[in-house]
């Protein structure tokens, strides 16, 4: 099979592939002017008073077929997949090579290497942070896994189960020329850990579509699906901080439109075990815009990104 014979040439082997880690999706209004820069126009937009439901997906994976690595996803919005919906991305951020290729060549998603950073909280230290990101420690750098040791020291050189920044930002670091972003994309100041010892929430399987493609890369446009066997709760959303959009207007690499939106709701994924299927190709031409025009549906269940 021509997709199966790449994604083993890119490190990934046969699927399914599973990832195992944990992840927060944020749903976030996002204005359909924007959100259709991304999207091909065969898609019609879910979308409400000029808006559709876009945001992020956040991830940090302790084993995936390429290892550990750190995952942002730009969702633009959702697009209509009779009878529910499926989320779009705009931009895919990794710190893992493998992962990056594998997005850009193989499934067809616009991925991007990326540095995850743990910065100060300055938002809070001005006392205008979200509710859940007080003093302690924060979902990003909550131990991973339970088998890890509570003294072992993590990448900044600091305990898992002690306290850790609260902000975390994402850097572009493409060095191909067309995908550079000078500034950072984001700076997220994140909900607070679990306690050891919380509830987690229930326990649960989602099956999550996703689409993808239209791009230089992959130009067919493919579907895939996501299996999740995880816990799940709701927190009080991220602040996202984002660079003002008029000093880096003529970068397509801005995302600040689309992850600068209202939040709306937030959920972490604790214990995660996703699997991937791989992708189809949709027999589906791509068409001009003046085709096809906007569509105007009413909200449905909204899917999530995968690897």
């Amino acid at each position: 099979h021509e997709l199966g014979a790449l994604h083993a040439h890119m490190g990934y082997g046969e699927s399914p592939w599973v990832f195992k880690g944990r992840a927060l999706y944020q749903l976030q209004l996002v204005k359909c002017e924007e959100a259709r820069k991304y999207i091909p126009p065969n898609f019609r937009l879910v979308e409400l008073f000029g808006y559709t439901l876009g945001g992020f997906y956040l991830a940090r994976y302790s084993d995936s077929p390429v290892g550990s690595f750190d995952e942002l996803v730009a969702l633009a919005g959702l697009v209509w997949d009779p009878p529910a919906s499926c989320a779009w991305a705009a931009r895919v951020y990794v710190n893992n090579k493998a992962a990056r290729d594998h997005g850009l060549r193989s499934v067809g998603l616009p991925s991007r290497q990326a540095a995850f950073l743990e910065v100060p909280d300055v938002v809070s230290a001005g006392g205008s942070a979200a509710a859940g990101t007080q003093s302690g420690r924060s979902w990003w750098g909550q131990q991973q896994q339970p088998k890890l040791n509570a003294q072992q020291p993590t990448a900044t050189g600091q305990s898992p189960l002690r306290q850790s920044p609260l902000a975390l930002q994402i850097n572009n670091v493409e060095r191909v020329r067309g995908r550079q972003l000078p500034v950072p994309v984001c700076t997220l100041m994140l909900p607070r850990a679990e306690e050891p010892g919380g509830f987690a929430g229930p326990r649960i399987r989602m099956a999550l579509p996703s689409y993808s493609g239209a791009t230089s890369q992959c130009p067919d446009l493919l579907k895939y699906a996501c299996d999740l066997w995880t816990n799940i709760r709701f927190v009080v959303p991220a602040t996202v901080k984002v660079p003002a959009a008029s000093h880096n207007q003529d970068n397509d690499e801005l995302m600040s439109a689309v992850l600068g939106g209202r939040p709306l709701i937030a959920m972490v994924f604790d214990d995660m075990e996703m699997t991937v299927q791989e992708p189809e190709r949709l027999l589906v031409p791509i068409m001009p815009k003046a085709c096809l025009a906007p569509g105007s549906m009413t909200m449905k269940a909204a899917g999530a990104p995968a690897q």
